[in-house]
């Protein structure tokens, strides 16, 4: 009787260690900065959670901002999100080992970003658009009626769901995806490089140093430049 007491409690023991592996959900970024109100969501979970800095954000988890807030997001290859106020959207990602992809559904509102150059792919969706990023640094709004996506630095392949027309966003450039379905791109004006730069600089306002492993077990250090 004992035995087998013994023998079920050691099923019952490797059952919720293997529970816990399948539903173990890794970390792929970490909330760096939280101004005013802003929360997230866990996969999984119902409840909005109070978003605070070193909160860990796994693939799945939903964030959103109210007015006058924002959220900064470091993945762990060294890319970055800056969510800006009365913006709701999903991360989905992989850990960064060699060729992943990630993903940042966007509801609506607004993110500043910069993504590394490493494999994989980095995009940008939201209901009208996709945004397909390679080692890249701007800002993507997106409204009811159309979607403006600004390029600092490089390039991006902008896609219209809608009429599965595309263009290609070069640095300098706005590209504008309507919900009639048309993509156009034009110069950036005066007034919208200025927009454009105070939002890095917001970015960059203090020093951010993540420590990680990478694949292989060793120590990373990432470091951004504050002015």
């Amino acid at each position: 009787m004992k035995k087998e007491i013994l023998k079920l409690g050691l099923i019952g023991a490797f059952a919720l260690i293997f529970l816990g592996f399948v539903n173990y959900a890794p970390t792929i970024a970490v909330v760096q900065l939280v101004k005013n109100k802003a929360y997230h969501k866990p996969p999984k979970i119902e409840e909005w959670k109070p978003a605070q800095k070193g909160a860990g954000i796994e693939s799945g988890t939903v964030v959103k901002t109210e007015s006058k807030s924002f959220l900064l997001i470091k993945f762990l290859d060294g890319s970055f999100l800056r969510v800006d106020e009365n913006t709701t959207l999903e991360v989905v990602g992989e850990n960064p080992k060699g060729n992943y992809a990630r993903k940042v559904n966007i509801e609506n509102g607004g993110v500043d970003f910069k993504v590394t150059k490493v494999k994989g792919k980095f995009e940008f969706t939201t209901p009208l658009s996709v945004a397909t990023i390679r080692g890249t640094e701007g800002a993507l709004f997106s409204r009811v009626d159309a979607d403006t996506l600004m390029v600092r630095e490089g390039e991006v392949d902008f896609f219209n769901k809608i009429s599965n027309l595309s263009r290609t966003v070069k640095a300098g450039e706005v590209g504008i995806s309507t919900k009639d379905g048309e993509i156009t791109t034009r110069s950036m004006t005066e007034s919208e490089k200025r927009k454009s730069e105070e939002i890095k600089k917001a970015i960059e306002k203090r020093e951010i140093e993540i420590r990680g492993k990478t694949g292989e077990g060793k120590e990373i250090r990432i470091k951004i430049k504050e002015k």
